[in-house]
């Protein structure tokens, strides 16, 4: 049965049914999300743990719970994350969270939060979990481990911070269904962010809002690169970018010693700041990358120059539009 089906399980669980038809369902899938045996021994993988953050006044978890069902749940990502250990795909299922935790939430490498999934959702209120980091001006995640997925939070980092920074050996994280910058939050500087060695990144059906107010609080790029980035094999698709000072995806890295390679970017809609604005840019260091099925205008004006820049020679565009026009990039 599908996550979306456990999902909603879990949440008819939490509004109190007695049926023992649902709650038999739940019990179910609960073990199946906590962990399959392996061979005829009691190890399990995956725990499943839950966070609920008490934003809009329902009552707070408390990190002294065991934090194993939505009835006892924990108050932090952070003290979840202490306990997923050396296990593999561990779930962490986030509720009303606002800012409960202390940022950044650290995801740390060395195998100790390899694998794990933090995932946002929405109450039986429908309160939509958010994280603002933006009053101590830090991120909100900074990832080391790999194969982490995070998924369904609205969240904003600092003035000079992106939301999630993506460090050195953070390979095939997986971000998804995430908001990034919102009127209810302070100025932030960046959406995604980071630097190192990280290779397998998915970005997908997230959604990055700049600096008008009517968009967002996102002062300069949606996705960014970092100094000392040396990126590879990234897949970024199906995202929306509204008003980004700086643009939607900016890759121009400058330093000879770090590179950006084979990155598939497309189908993604870029609503420009204003008639200068850059949708995607692609520094001399960025080689091999497909560009495809990318759309960019600003309002109905007839943008001013070209909004798709790249300074290498290698990488392929096809059938990117500037409002209904195909363009090809400046260089």
């Amino acid at each position: 049965m599908g996550m979306g089906n456990t999902i909603k399980a879990i949440w008819v669980l939490l509004q109190g049914t007695t049926n023992p038809d649902v709650v038999a369902l739940y019990n179910n899938l609960y073990q199946k999300l906590e962990g399959v045996k392996i061979g005829a021994g009691t190890s399990r993988r995956g725990t499943c743990y839950f966070v609920n953050g008490g934003g809009d006044g329902i009552t707070a978890g408390l990190d002294t719970n065991d934090g194993l069902t939505p009835a006892n749940p924990f108050l932090t990502i952070a003290h979840a994350l202490t306990l997923v250990g050396q296990e593999s795909d561990c779930y962490i299922f986030c509720w009303n969270t606002y800012n409960a935790d202390t940022y950044p939430i650290a995801i740390t490498g060395g195998d100790t939060m390899d694998s794990v999934h933090i995932i946002g959702l929405s109450a039986p209120n429908g309160a939509w979990p958010m994280l603002d980091a933006t009053a101590g001006d830090t991120a909100v995640f900074t990832i080391a481990a790999e194969n982490v997925e995070i998924a369904g939070f609205n969240m904003q980092g600092g003035a000079t911070h992106g939301a999630i920074e993506i460090g050195s050996g953070a390979n095939m994280a997986w971000i998804h269904n995430c908001t990034f910058g919102h009127y209810w939050s302070g100025a932030g500087q960046d959406g995604i962010t980071g630097g190192g060695s990280v290779f397998s990144v998915i970005i997908e059906d997230c959604w990055f809002y700049g600096t008008d107010a009517k968009n967002g609080t996102l002062t300069r790029a949606g996705i960014i690169s970092g100094v000392g980035a040396s990126w590879g094999q990234w897949t970024i698709r199906n995202n929306f970018f509204n008003g980004l000072p700086t643009g939607a995806i900016d890759l121009a890295v400058t330093l000879a010693s770090t590179a950006i390679h084979d990155f598939v970017i497309e189908h993604n809609i870029i609503g420009c700041e204003d008639t200068d604005n850059i949708a995607i840019n692609l520094g001399a260091n960025c080689h091999y990358a497909i560009v495809s099925d990318n759309k960019a205008q600003s309002g109905k004006d007839v943008m001013g120059n070209n909004p798709y820049g790249d300074a290498a020679t290698d990488n392929h565009w096809v059938c990117n539009q500037e409002g209904i026009v195909m363009v090809y990039p400046d260089t």
